[in-house]
């Protein structure tokens, strides 16, 4: 294809007419000479064009749709981790007693029933110390068991005393009463309490034997005598009787407070005991009784004995050693293998009791065994700057050879199926359209063109997803598009 060159047409132009040019007249020649330059504008402004048009026509990008074939096959979504064989439960067991082992009938490794008899220690105690003990309890709960009895007989006598001061002290209050209701004071102490009247006629008292003692030697009949004596004596029969006063009152007040004691009396005890003696000899008997438990309990030969079938993994003592109440054994339960699986938080929402999960163990890379999840630990694990989740899968026992057994620590991978489809409707992840508010869509082919078809949407993960409804095997679907760029050379 020839290629178009602007600037040869207005060669030829000028090789053509050069004879002529040199006989043009100057008017002429102005006028050439614009013509010309017109012509070389318009060809320049014709490659400007082609450059930017032409050329870039030849090399335009395009899209492209880019499809997949909704297939049948399998899908399934789960979380992987490692793991080590842990017992499914253990139990560390221990003497209650100091002593020394005298007898060991199991070693690490061995497999036990629930009952058998696994060591027997020597404790500290003799039989004599254990029975002598056992009396001392016994005597003091005989005595605190009579403490109490006895409360409530001396509740009773205490109740029949209260009686009897309550009748006593009440005719006491009575006549009492009578005596400082029916003493007549002087007229000069009318109005005054026993105390006040008491201090007011010792200071008159006080005067008057003052005046008087200056004259008591002179002889009787001296007036002056005569008269002070006279003031002298009564001061005197006015303090004797603020005095009586007093003792009558005395008497009225302790006979009250005599009679509200007898009524308190009465009133703790018309009932039984107080609720604090019965307090306190209701704990006298609670000791007594926790310490001939205690007592009958002591032991001189102590055994321990398996609380269920399981396997001994650990001893810390041999026959001839001395032993505390630390752990001694430690039995495990080995016949119902659990793993404790390690896996990445992200997993979180993919692990759940009850999920099944598949094993390899690194022992064993050839055998996959399945279990199932029966526990998921509730906190989150450091390590090393990674935080991950804890899940325990058991083994299905079916599945292990008689005989064999999973030793504690023993690791393997694990996967843990969160979800499993077959004869799934799948297509690829990028296929899925998100419509929002849960809904789902995908385009669908038809007539050559991309139609939008809502779906429902199953197990999804990295790059597969099911359809459960809404498509059909073998439709075709866009994944989305694509450019490319094609080169036309002219």
């Amino acid at each position: 294809m020839t290629k178009f060159q602007p600037f040869s047409f207005i060669t030829s132009v000028f090789a053509k007419k050069e004879f002529k040019i040199y006989k043009f007249t100057f008017k002429k020649s102005v006028f050439f000479v614009l013509i010309v330059c017109l012509l070389i504008a318009a060809g320049g402004s014709g490659y400007y064009f082609w450059r930017n048009n032409v050329a870039k026509a030849s090399n335009s990008e395009k899209s492209t749709l880019e499809t997949a074939v909704a297939y049948t096959g399998e899908i399934t979504v789960m979380a992987s981790g490692t793991g080590t064989v842990v017992a499914a439960k253990s139990i560390d067991m221990a003497f209650e007693y100091d002593g020394t082992v005298t007898e060991l009938n199991v070693a690490v490794g061995d497999k036990v029933k629930k009952g058998d008899l696994l060591a027997k220690l020597q404790t500290e105690y003799t039989e004599e110390e254990i029975k002598a003990a056992i009396a001392n309890a016994e005597l003091a709960l005989t005595q605190a068991q009579n403490e109490l009895e006895e409360l409530y007989i001396n509740a009773e006598s205490n109740k029949t005393s209260a009686l009897n001061n309550i009748s006593t002290y009440a005719k006491e209050v009575r006549d009492a009463q009578y005596n400082v209701d029916n003493y007549l004071m002087p007229s000069s102490l009318q109005g005054m309490d026993p105390i006040e009247a008491l201090d007011y006629t010792k200071e008159q008292l006080d005067k008057a034997r003052e005046a008087f003692e200056p004259y008591k030697f002179d002889a009787q009949e001296n007036s002056t005598r005569r008269k002070l004596l006279e003031q002298y004596n009564q001061a005197q029969s006015n303090y004797n009787s603020a005095v009586t006063r007093l003792q009558y009152q005395y008497i009225l007040d302790v006979a009250e407070a005599n009679l509200a004691k007898a009524r308190s009396d009465y009133e703790a005890y018309k009932d039984g005991p107080t609720e604090t003696e019965l307090a306190e000899a209701n704990q006298k008997i609670t000791s007594a009784e926790a310490d001939l438990a205690s007592a009958k309990e002591m032991v001189s030969v102590a055994s321990l004995y398996a609380p269920w079938d399981g396997t001994v993994t650990s001893i810390s003592a041999d026959v001839g050693e001395y032993l505390g109440t630390t752990t001694f054994l430690v039995l495990s339960d080995l016949d119902n293998p659990t793993l404790q699986v390690s896996l990445d938080e992200s997993d979180l929402e993919l692990v759940s009791v009850g999920y099944p999960a598949e094993i390899v163990f690194d022992a064993y890379p050839d055998v996959t065994y399945t279990g199932t999840v029966t526990a998921v630990d509730p906190t989150v694990a450091t390590t090393n700057n990674v935080n991950t989740i804890t899940a325990f899968v058991k083994i299905d026992k079916s599945q292990i050879p008689e005989g064999l057994t999973f030793p504690i620590g023993l690791s393997a991978s694990v996967d843990i199926i969160a979800g499993k489809a077959e004869n799934a409707v799948l297509v690829p992840i990028d296929a899925i359209r998100d419509l929002g508010d849960g809904e789902y869509a995908v385009f669908v082919m038809e007539n050559d063109e991309p139609v939008l078809r809502t779906v429902t949407v199953g197990l999804t993960d990295s790059t597969t997803a099911q359809i459960t409804s809404g498509l059909n095997a073998g439709e075709i679907v866009s994944t989305g598009t694509t450019k490319t760029t094609s080169k036309n050379n002219q």
